[in-house]
């Protein structure tokens, strides 16, 4: 059954069951819609009716009643358990029946905790059940095991965590602290510490400010208990629980006074609660920093590595704050004191502590000039000791008065042993340490170092050109991410520096390499970068020309490559222009084979560098104005318009361009077309031709307008739904119409799942809409089906139920939404995204078609197809066309673009193999706009010449961002994986189709592109001779 989701982020997600059509799934249809009708106790009695297992042990304990307490309000007194008791038998034969009793019981909650499920249970269940478990609870003895009370807990907690509401969050806190107040068992007071940690993580926006005050002081008072255990999770509760202000008066003090603790994980949790304060807005003073420090030199990694962070905290707190020094002249500002400590734990013995330096190093961009740059310079300090001039060591000889023996200069003169305390620990630590970063022996540690590098560059350029060498070193790491690490690192970086010749040689080395990402990241990196002189231009080119030679399948970066770099030097490629295209200055040379690769690249770089030096122009060849014509028509995203005569494609694109200032921006031809829908729609005669006309309108703007696209392909493809709906509806309006194909059928539904799953970006609006257009789309091949009594009516009736039941919980959600919001909820939205959330509920409402029909199929007790067919009938044959939504400019189309094989070569390569042998064929995409949610979908579809379809999933790991010089993009990914061909004997080469889709449901895969094809010739086996 399709289910819709609500994010938190108020956008919606719509998935489809893919088991099979039965005719069973109709009775359970109809349980559930009897259930539905007997209301929500019957659900909460299915979600808890796992607790009613503990009503044997309850005992003749009068029923406990909810608890309802406010702060300040006095708790009931405890249930007594003597009544249940009053009859015992001799206290021998009571001690083994308690035992016994124990371990059934703590067996029947451990059961219960894997069974119960917590989610949308009504809050007089949820009362009933925590007043059941609380009842139990006070039965136990003190002394009994404390298992059965820990596990009663987590119980508890399980409620609280999935409280829908804020009376339901505080009801289970106010449980907690009634029960947690009246115990002594330390191992119960550790694991109550713990879960209200966790109903606080959960619903940390349902807790009122005065019961966050109230559980911060209840574990303050568990902070004096004798077990570290319960100490560490007291500790835990005040971090997340303590409000600012009182974080920052009390807490604050407390909680650094346990640093010095004798156990280490409490000195830890110590740490972790003051940065779980900072966090969350407490100011942490500065006075911390130096107890931090000596956190610092703790012997257990736990307690080094939250001392750590805290440094960091409280350096970017703090940044000028002022650190009196005894060791130094001047005094030092905080963060260039906390900086060098970071840098110092780059030497830890702990791989864990050196990774975290590393990844903290980026974020203290205020660190001052002398500092940062000391990181990157090794030999101002070595073991601990300060070089001196020669001037200086010869003014302490001559004061020294010692003799020398004149052969060297100064070799008698005593070494001078200074103590380690007396030089700059600050100096020390920070000499030097993002080279021992690159420099670790783990990759772990290199990668967060180059990480940090490429950020501390980013804010200050004059390090960015200091740090150029070191990232050009790592180019040579034996790890390939490490590599790909510092050529993303050095492409970020690339408008603060200038290339020179000797870094080039390093780089362009590192352009054989085996790995095609290593390859396609330094052409990136190549195209953002600039070069100094005309000698490094043609290293590049010809060294990037070299390579396409060797490895053909990276034409398409290359190309690219080529057009960044000509965009970013026209003054050197007009310096070298006559020089890569071999133009003589006396003698006539051939033309070129325009399909030459290593052509096309010199062409690319030429004519983007013309964009930006017209003059260019006046040195190309008569022959290279054609190529332009040739170029401009079959690649225009890599060649730019230039004012080149003879060029067929300049006179075209003047008129298009002048057509569309003439129409005005997209936007506003788009909103034009739907008012013509609008009026389309008011009309009775030769509307379905005016529709097609306006889907055509509808699609050309996609092709023109990039921007555009999503949004008039959605519309565009509503539209032929509604179209194709409404021709069906003439069919299904009398009754010696003819019935249309299954094609048709097949295809209305091919539509309506493109809106639902290839479509991203969609507001509540555009998905109520669809909804909509699906539950026509299934109510009339409902109809049609019937009247054809030609095919079983099984399917369809069985889909519209699914599909009704489905826009019925996207309706009911979303006035539960709206409940929530009245009574003062709060949901997780930006304010941008409230507005627009509002804005699209508030003008979308469902039509009277889908209300009237939803209340149809709700009265209907045994849903067969023919008593469905009766009762649909005549709302289908009176139902109104139904609205286009309006033109939201965020939506987004899943497409892809095969790259290999290359649909040009391959109608020239055949792929000869044995029959009944493989052939590996690489394959390589680029997927634009594709959802994290919709790569488990993705399908490889390869089509042979007898009809017969295999079908591939790809592996998680083939899909890989596209980088960009910005850094990674989010919805735009590229597929690199194998594709295994075989087949038996055929008579000749034939061409095999290989195409990229999204696995909807089994049969109905969508595309995403045109198929890439490939000849394909199984040969026979050759026998001996």
């Amino acid at each position: 059954m399709a289910v819709a989701i609500k994010k938190t982020f108020g956008s919606y997600l719509e998935t489809v069951d893919s088991g099979p059509v039965k005719k069973l799934r109709l009775q359970t249809f109809v349980a559930d819609a009897k259930t539905s009708k007997g209301g929500k106790t019957a659900i909460a009695d299915r979600k808890l009716q796992a607790l009613s297992q503990l009503d044997a042990y309850m005992g003749n304990a009068p029923p406990a009643t909810g608890l309802a307490l406010r702060p300040g309000a006095q708790p009931p007194p405890p249930v007594a358990a003597t009544s249940a008791c009053s009859n015992a038998p001799a206290p021998s034969a009571t001690s083994n029946v308690a035992v016994t009793n124990s371990r059934e019981l703590l067996d029947i909650l451990v059961k219960i905790t894997d069974e119960i499920s917590y989610q949308d249970v009504d809050l007089s269940e949820l009362k009933e059940a925590a007043a059941k478990i609380m009842q139990l609870y006070q039965l136990q003895e003190r002394d009994s095991d404390t298992s059965i009370r820990v596990k009663l807990l987590e119980l508890l907690s399980g409620l609280g965590c999935e409280g829908a509401t804020e009376q339901a969050v505080t009801l289970i806190i106010d449980h907690f602290i009634y029960l947690l107040r009246r115990e002594s068992s330390q191992k119960v007071l550790a694991q109550g510490m713990m879960c209200l940690y966790r109903i606080g993580q959960r619903r940390k926006s349902m807790v009122p400010t005065a019961y966050n005050t109230q559980v911060a002081h209840l574990a303050k008072e568990q902070l004096r208990s004798g077990s570290t255990h319960t100490q560490k999770n007291a500790m835990l509760v005040i971090g997340r629980f303590a409000t600012k202000m009182e974080g920052e008066r009390h807490y604050v003090w407390k909680l650094a006074f346990y640093i010095d603790s004798q156990d280490s994980g409490v000195r830890a949790q110590a740490l972790h609660a003051l940065l779980s304060l900072g966090e969350r807005g407490s100011q942490l003073p500065a006075v911390l920093y130096k107890r931090a420090v000596e956190a610092m030199k703790d012997d257990y990694e736990c307690v080094r590595k939250e001392a750590l962070r805290l440094v960091f905290m409280l350096g970017n707190r703090h940044p000028d704050y002022i650190i009196p020094s005894d060791r130094q002249q001047e005094d030092l500002r905080m963060i260039d004191a906390a900086f060098s400590k970071v840098c110092e734990a780059l030497c830890d013995l702990s791989l864990q502590i050196r990774v975290l330096a590393a990844e903290l190093l980026g974020g203290m961009t205020a660190v001052s000039r002398e500092f940062l740059h000391q990181t990157l310079d090794k030999k101002l300090m070595s073991n601990l000791r300060r070089k001196r001039t020669a001037h200086e060591r010869g003014a302490r000889l001559v004061t020294s008065g010692e003799w020398s023996s004149g052969k060297r200069w100064a070799d008698d003169a005593p070494q001078e042993h200074l103590d380690a305390r007396s030089i700059s620990i600050i100096a020390s630590g920070a000499c030097g340490a993002l080279i021992h970063g690159l420099e670790d022996e783990f990759l772990e540690v290199r990668t967060a170092a180059v990480t940090s590098m490429c950020k501390l560059a980013l804010s200050r350029p004059d390090f960015a050109v200091t740090s150029l060498d070191f990232l050009v070193d790592m180019f040579n790491d034996e790890i390939e991410d490490v590599r790909l690490k510092a050529i993303y690192s050095l492409t970020a970086i690339a408008r603060h520096i200038v290339l020179r010749e000797d870094q080039l040689e390093i780089m362009l080395s590192s352009l054989e390499d085996y790995s095609v990402d290593v390859r396609e990241g330094l052409h990136l990196m190549l195209g953002a970068c600039r070069v100094s002189t005309q000698t490094c231009l043609l290293m590049v080119v010809q060294k990037l020309l070299d390579v396409l030679a060797k490895y053909p399948q990276d034409r398409h970066s290359t190309y690219a490559c080529m057009r960044k770099i000509g965009q970013k030097h026209p003054h050197l490629v007009m310096a070298v222009a006559v020089h890569l295209l071999y133009v003589h200055p006396f003698f006539e040379t051939p033309e070129r084979d325009v399909e030459d690769p290593a052509y096309l690249c010199v062409l690319i770089l030429v004519f983007n560098a013309a964009e930006h030096l017209v003059p260019i122009i006046s040195l190309l060849p008569t022959a290279t104005h054609r190529h332009y014509a040739y170029l401009r028509d079959s690649m225009p995203h890599l060649v730019p318009q230039l004012p080149i005569e003879g060029a067929s494609s300049a006179s075209a694109t003047h008129r298009i361009d002048l057509a569309m200032r003439q129409a005005g921006s997209s936007a506003e031809y788009l909103q034009m077309i739907l008012s013509h829908i609008e009026e389309i729609f008011m009309m009775t005669d030769e509307r379905v031709e005016l529709l097609k006309t306006a889907q055509f309108n509808l699609q050309r703007l996609g092709a023109i307008d990039a921007d555009m696209y999503g949004t008039s392909n959605f519309l565009e493809t509503f539209l032929a739904a509604q179209i194709q709906i409404e021709q069906m509806q003439r069919c299904a309006s009398t009754q010696r119409s003819r019935i249309p194909l299954k094609e048709s059928l097949a295809a209305l539904i091919r539509n309506c799942l493109k809106l639902q799953h290839t479509f991203s970006g969609l507001n509540y609006g555009d998905i109520l809409q669809v909804k909509q257009l699906r539950l026509r789309a299934s109510a009339l091949h409902l109809v049609l089906v019937v009247r054809d009594r030609s095919q079983s009516a099984l399917g369809p009736c069985q889909m519209l139920l699914q599909t009704a039941s489905d826009i019925g919980e996207f309706i009911n959600a979303n006035s539960k939404d709206e409940e929530e919001l009245s009574l003062g909820v709060p949901i997780p939205l930006t304010e941008g995204e409230k507005l627009e959330t509002e804005a699209s509920k508030r003008d979308a409402l469902p039509d009277c078609f889908t209300l009237q029909l939803l209340s149809k199929l709700d009265a209907i007790s045994d849903p067969k197809p023919g008593r469905v067919f009766r009762e649909i009938l005549p709302l289908v044959q009176q139902a109104p066309p139904l609205a286009l939504p309006p033109a939201n400019e965020n939506i987004r189309r899943c497409v892809a673009n095969i790259l290999e094989p290359c649909p040009l070569q391959s109608q020239d390569n055949v792929i000869k193999v044995t029959a009944g042998l493989i052939a590996a064929v690489p394959f390589v995409a680029e997927i634009d706009n594709l959802l994290e949610s919709q790569k488990a979908d993705m399908r490889i579809k390869i089509k042979y010449p007898d009809q017969h379809i295999h079908t591939v999933v790809p592996k998680r790991s083939d899909f890989k961002p596209i980088m960009t010089e910005q850094g990674e993009h989010e919805t735009n990914v590229r597929l690199r994986t194998t594709i295994l061909l075989s087949h038996s004997v055929w008579t000749e080469a034939s061409l095999v189709e290989i195409q990229l889709c999204l696995a909807v449901r089994p049969g109905s895969e969508l595309e995403l592109c045109k198929p890439a094809k490939v000849l394909f010739a199984p040969k026979p086996v050759r026998r001996g001779i």
